[in-house]
C-alpha cells in the first residue's frame, strides 16, 4: 500500500538547486511513516507546488521510489555489518526495527478506533525495540541517516560553501491523532537528528492531514484543474497510512487569487491504519498454522522479508479487478500437515479472495466508522453537508479501500469520492508547500480540553471535604484538585490563540531560586469534568522553569506575618501563557511576571 515502486515521481531529485540573496532558504518536508519515510524539499525562489522536489532515489532503492522504509538495523546486532543500514539497505536476514513509529505515542489512551491487536503486538522487529534505544532514539538514529542522505543530495547539488550558507527551514509532519508527548519527542528526535540544528535553520511541525490538504487544495484551486474546487464548498481530508488514519474536513472561504480555508469541525482519527491489516494477516496464519508459523525467524516473516514483500503486492493489488483468483505468499518452510491454505511442493501460503476480504474489512469498517462520524459532526456542528472527500496517503491507492468507500458515499447523499494523481506523495509535499508559500488552514478546532488544576475557595455541599484544606495566607477554607479549563474542544484556533493563567506562590523565599511549575491536564470527552481525579483527564505534561536566586520580582511580591506559623510568609504573583495557535503544531509555553514575559519553557514528560 505505501511502496511506490515503478511509478514516476511527480518530480525527480535531477533540478539543480542554487541559493540566491540575503533570505534565501531551502525549505524541506519531512514525512517520518510508519511503513515509509519521505523527504521533499524547494528554494524560496520558485514560485509553488509544481516546483517541490519529492527526493529519490534512497540509498539501496533498486527502483525509482518516493519513499524508503522505515526500517533499521544497528551494527551493534549484526556482526557483519560496519555501520548502520537503513530502509532499502535493510535485507531480511538482518535484526531491524520496524513500525517504530506507533512506540512514541505508547503512553496515549486507546482510542475508540485504534487496532486492539496494536497492544499485544510483539514480534520480533515489530513494535519491539532494541535494549540501547527507546523509541525515541530509533526515530532519531534513523532520522540521522537521513538528514545524512539529505545534506548529501543537497551538497552535490549546491556545492557545499552554497549548502552551508543557506538556512534551512524544516517541516516535520505528525498524525493529527498524536499527543503532546508523541509531538514533542518526534520534533525532538528530528533535531538531534539534524533537521533545524545549524545555527540560522528552522523547525516546525505539521498535522499530516492539513499538510495532505494544502498540498490537494492547491492542486484543485488551479483553474485548470479536473473537478476544480469552489468557494463554500466542504471537503472531507481522509489521509490513511500506514499506521494512523486522519480526518479534518475544511471549507473554502476563496480560491482566488489565493486559497483561504477553514478547519470545519473538530477532526477524527485512529491508529488503524495498513499496517492493521498485516497484523490481520500474522493473526490469521497464526490461527490455521500456530507454531509452525509463529516460531519462525523473524526473517522469513517480518517485514522486508520475501514473504512480506509478496504480500504488500497482493495487498496492494487487491480489489483492482473482479478476479478472484487465490493469492500465494512465500517461500515459507512451514511444518504442517497436508492443508488447502499451504502449497508444501513450492512452499507457498495460499490466500483466497475470502481471505484477503477479512484482512481488509475490520480495517475498512473502522474508515468508514470514522468517515461516517465526521459527516456526522459537520451537519452538528454548522449544519453542514460534505460535498466531496479527497483520499491521500499510501493506503489511499487501495482499489478495495477505493471500492467500498465509494460505495458508501452513493450511500449516503452520493457525496464525490476522489483520490488524487499522487496521494502518497500528499503530505510531503503539503509539508514543503507550508514552508514556501505559508499556506495553512484560516481557523483551525481544538481536538481536546486543555486545563489546569487550581486550589478554589471551597462551595459548601458542593466540593468533598477530603479536597478541602485552610489556606495559610487567608486563613480561608480552599479546595484543592479543581479543573479550570482554559480552551475547549472544538475551540476555533486562530494564528497567536493564547491562554495566560494568573498563578502564585506561597513558597517563595527571598533569596533563593524559583522554581515555576504547573502541569497541564486534557481531556477528549464532549463535557470536561470538574476534579483533577475524574475518568477521562490525562496529564499532559509538566511546565517548569527555575529563576535565579536574584530575580527582581518587584511590586509583584508581597509579605505579611503568619501568626499561626510565627513567621513572615511571601506571596509571588505571575502568569503562564499558553500559545496554541504557534506557527508549528506544538504547543509552547512561557512566563510573565507583571505582564511581561521573562522565561519561556519547554513541556517535561514522564517518560
Amino acid at each position: 500500500m505505501s511502496n511506490s515502486r515503478n511509478r514516476k515521481p511527480p518530480k525527480q531529485a535531477k533540478s539543480s538547486v542554487t541559493a540566491k540573496g540575503n533570505g534565501h532558504k531551502i525549505i524541506i518536508g519531512i514525512d517520518y511513516g510508519t511503513t515509509f519515510s519521505g523527504v521533499s524539499y524547494v528554494t524560496t525562489d520558485k514560485a509553488g507546488i509544481e516546483d517541490i522536489t519529492i527526493m529519490s532515489p534512497w540509498p539501496g532503492d533498486p527502483h525509482v521510489s518516493w519513499k524508503t522504509p522505515t526500517r533499521i538495523a544497528y551494527s551493534q546486532e549484526n556482526p557483519k555489518l560496519k555501520n548502520n543500514k537503513w530502509g532499502f539497505e535493510v535485507n531480511s536476514k538482518l535484526k531491524s526495527y520496524s513500525w517504530t513509529k506507533l512506540l512514541l505515542d505508547k503512553n496515549a489512551t486507546a482510542k475508540d478506533h485504534d487496532d486492539p491487536s496494536l497492544a499485544s503486538m510483539t514480534g520480533d522487529g515489530m513494535l519491539q525495540l532494541p535494549p540501547f534505544r527507546d523509541a525515541a532514539g530509533v526515530c532519531e538514529d534513523f532520522l540521522t541517516e537521513v538528514y545524512a542522505h539529505v545534506s548529501r543530495t543537497l551538497r552535490e547539488q549546491m556545492t557545499d560553501l552554497t549548502f552551508e550558507n543557506t538556512p534551512m527551514e524544516c517541516w516535520v509532519t505528525l498524525p493529527a491523532v498524536w499527543s503532546e508527548e508523541a509531538k514533542d519527542a518526534t520534533l525532538k528526535a528530528a533535531k538531534n537528528a539534524g533537521f533545524g540544528k545549524r545555527p540560522g535553520d528552522e523547525i516546525y511541525t505539521i498535522a499530516e492531514p492539513e499538510a495532505a490538504a494544502i498540498a490537494t487544495l492547491k492542486e484543485y484551486a488551479k483553474s485548470d484543474a479536473l473537478n476544480p474546487i469552489s468557494c463554500d464548498e466542504n471537503i472531507l481530508i481522509c489521509d490513511c497510512g500506514g499506521g494512523t488514519i486522519d480526518i479534518t474536513t475544511y471549507t473554502i472561504q476563496q480560491v482566488q487569487p489565493y486559497l483561504i480555508f477553514d478547519e470545519l469541525c473538530v477532526g477524527i482519527g485512529g491508529k488503524c491504519g495498513a499496517t492493521y491489516i498485516d497484523r490481520n494477516l500474522y493473526s490469521l496464519l497464526s490461527k490455521r498454522f500456530g507454531s509452525a508459523f509463529d516460531d519462525l525467524p523473524f526473517g522469513q516473516k517480518g517485514p522486508g522479508s520475501r514473504f512480506m514483500t509478496a504480500f504488500e503486492t497482493l495487498k496492494r493489488d487487491f480489489g483492482r479487478d473482479d478476479e478472484r483468483e487465490v493469492g500465494e505468499l512465500g517461500p515459507l518452510n512451514l511444518a504442517v500437515p497436508e492443508s488447502d491454505h499451504y502449497d508444501k511442493e513450492d512452499r507457498l501460503v495460499l490466500l483466497t479472495y475470502e481471505d484477503m476480504e477479512d484482512l481488509f474489512d475490520p480495517v475498512i469498517a473502522e474508515i468508514i466508522s470514522l468517515v461516517r462520524e465526521q459527516v456526522k459532526a459537520a451537519k452538528a456542528a454548522k449544519n453542514a453537508t460534505i460535498n466531496r472527500i479527497v483520499l491521500v496517503g499510501g493506503f489511499g491507492e487501495s482499489p478495495h479501500l477505493n471500492k467500498q468507500l465509494k460505495k458508501w458515499c452513493r450511500q449516503n447523499g452520493n457525496i464525490t469520492l476522489i483520490r488524487p494523481l499522487h496521494p502518497q506523495s500528499a503530505v510531503v509535499r503539503g509539508a514543503a508547500l507550508r514552508g514556501l508559500e505559508g499556506i495553512s488552514p484560516r481557523v483551525k478546532q481544538l481536538r481536546r480540553h486543555y486545563g489546569v488544576c487550581l486550589s478554589m475557595y471551597f462551595r459548601k455541599g458542593i466540593d468533598p471535604e477530603e479536597n478541602s484544606y485552610i489556606d495559610p495566607w487567608e486563613n480561608v477554607k480552599r479546595c484543592s484538585g479543581r479543573m479550570e479549563w482554559l480552551i475547549l474542544k472544538g475551540d476555533e484556533i486562530k494564528k497567536g490563540t493564547s491562554r495566560i493563567i494568573n498563578c502564585c506562590s506561597h513558597n517563595y523565599t527571598p533569596e533563593t531560586g524559583t522554581v515555576l511549575r504547573s502541569t497541564l491536564y486534557q481531556c477528549v470527552s464532549a463535557e470536561p469534568p470538574e476534579y483533577v481525579s475524574d475518568p477521562g483527564i490525562e496529564i499532559v505534561g509538566d511546565i517548569q522553569s527555575i529563576l535565579s536566586n536574584n530575580f527582581d520580582f518587584g511590586e509583584n511580591i508581597r509579605q505579611k506575618y503568619n501568626a499561626q506559623l510565627g513567621r513572615l510568609i511571601y506571596e509571588v504573583d505571575f502568569q503562564q501563557q499558553i500559545v496554541f495557535g504557534n506557527k508549528g503544531d506544538n504547543l509552547t509555553f512561557s512566563w510573565l511576571v507583571g505582564g511581561k514575559e521573562i522565561c519561556k519553557s519547554d513541556m517535561k514528560f514522564d517518560r
